[in-house]
């Protein structure tokens, strides 16, 4: 640990005086470089680090959760437990992944006995060490001030974890191969945050509803205070920052829903066995301009920000279970009946979250959401058909919202 500690502030201040010097040179143009913040991680290798099952201090009467890190202590290496607060589920991943880390270093073992020393590896062999399930690298210890522990601060541990994923198919060569795979289509909105359904063979088998009020509901509180503490404050300096902490609890807010939602996106997706999820290209859009009030137009634009967070969430969580994320034209998804046939190409009536068809053949009432959800279907399959146009109409590429 002294010598990651050392290796760490050398490594800083080498990277300082690299950058320091230039910038003396230089003319001394813009800010000076700093050498950083002193409280930074210090990393130890993941081959120095064990996650035992068992107390290693028999004469406690309470059971704790240890790590057992190699150290240079008492004029010999030896390994120093150390306790730690854990969850119960994080607790069996890292006793799952050093099982898994044991059982390559055994593959390799066994590899390297019979294989001469410059020989080269097979495709099997290489398989054979790949992790199947996550297994941790180096944890790195860091310190944040907290006033509520000892010396002021409060210690925690960061593992990063990897897994080997097979990289999925390309959108085509899935659809070709299997017309009618199991696939999932999601309609993000504002006050619904998500609507979920789960097709196959061409057939609606599930759908799920996320509701997304209690959410703009919080967030439009919190930027009401901000605006009203602003009012107050009056004219803002540049380039000072104000009301941090309710700016960080909206951050923390829309990410965290951004998380909860693309995992509960992504377990359906699991649930039905999908390979593919599909949601609606929505990175050129932006919240209309409408009569309200600014803390309110404020929680309009947040709430379309979080729809991209929320696909960018689904597509890593998805590609490591093996799952591909694609994007189709959002134009008319909303506005056109699912169940009209394709002569019919007239754009039917949308009032707020109804829609209506105006098909005199059949009547036709849905939530908007619902419906722009399965017209995804339509555009992933290819058998959408879009509206009948005029000469001065935009092409569904070019509409907006």
């Amino acid at each position: 640990m002294r010598r990651a500690a050392i290796n760490h502030a050398s490594g800083k201040v080498k990277g300082w005086h690299i950058l320091h010097q230039p910038w003396e040179h230089g003319g001394k143009k813009g800010g000076e470089p700093q050498c950083g913040n002193p409280n930074e991680p210090v990393t130890v290798s993941a081959d120095m680090v064990d996650y035992p099952d068992f107390d290693l201090l028999p004469q406690a009467t309470v059971q704790h959760t240890f790590v057992s890190v190699k150290l240079w202590y008492e004029e010999r290496w030896q390994k120093v437990s150390f306790s730690m607060i854990l969850p119960e589920y994080a607790h069996e991943d890292l006793l799952t992944a050093q099982a898994e880390n044991q059982r390559i270093l055994s593959e390799k073992r066994q590899i390297k006995a019979r294989k001469a020393p410059k020989e080269p590896w097979t495709d099997e062999e290489r398989v054979a060490v790949r992790p199947k399930v996550w297994v941790t690298q180096s944890l790195s210890l860091y310190a944040k001030p907290d006033k509520r522990y000892p010396g002021k601060a409060r210690y925690g541990l960061h593992v990063p974890m990897e897994k080997y994923v097979d990289t999925p198919k390309k959108a085509k060569q899935q659809r070709a191969e299997n017309p009618g795979m199991p696939v999932v289509t999601v309609d993000l909105g504002v006050n619904r945050l998500a609507v979920m359904g789960a097709f196959w063979d061409s057939q609606l088998i599930a759908t799920q509803f996320i509701q997304g009020g209690a959410l703009n509901h919080s967030r439009h509180l919190l930027l009401n205070t901000i605006n009203k503490k602003r009012a107050q404050s009056g004219r803002l300096l540049k380039n000072v920052p104000d009301n941090v902490y309710l700016w960080e609890k909206v951050r923390h807010l829309d990410d965290n829903a951004a998380r909860q939602v693309a995992r509960q996106i992504v377990d359906f997706a699991l649930q039905h066995d999908a390979k593919v999820v599909v949601f609606e290209y929505l990175r050129k859009y932006q919240a209309p301009k409408e009569q309200m009030s600014r803390s309110g137009r404020k929680n309009h634009k947040r709430a379309y920000w979080l729809r991209g967070q929320i696909v960018q969430w689904v597509r890593d969580l998805a590609f490591r279970e093996g799952i591909l994320t694609v994007e189709r034209n959002p134009a008319y998804t909303s506005q056109m009946c699912p169940h009209c046939q394709e002569d019919y190409r007239c754009v039917d009536v949308r009032v707020k979250h109804t829609f209506t068809c105006s098909n005199p053949d059949h009547a036709y009432v849905a939530d908007a959401d619902f419906v722009g959800m399965m017209n995804l279907y339509r555009k992933w399959s290819g058998t959408f058909t879009y509206p009948s146009r005029k000469k001065d109409e935009p092409k569904p590429a070019q509409a907006t919202v």
